[in-house]
């Protein structure tokens, strides 16, 4: 599973990146520093799964289609 830190790029940039990296890869984990929740309902809306943890430095968002 590819791992992709987006952390540092603004907010407007990180969903067409994430979304292109799930249509190439099928599953990905994202890091990021708030949890995404508005993300993570629109992933929902079309089918993705998601599971998040909190590591006490960052958000680890893992999602995949199944």
């Amino acid at each position: 599973m590819e791992t992709i830190d987006v952390r540092g790029l603004p907010h407007p940039e990180r969903p067409p990146l994430i979304m292109q990296k799930l249509r190439e890869k099928g599953e990905i984990q994202i890091l990021v520093e708030i949890e995404p929740k508005p993300l993570m309902s629109m992933l929902k809306q079309q089918g993705y799964s998601i599971d998040s943890k909190f590591d006490g430095e960052k958000w680890i968002v893992k999602i995949w289609k199944e």
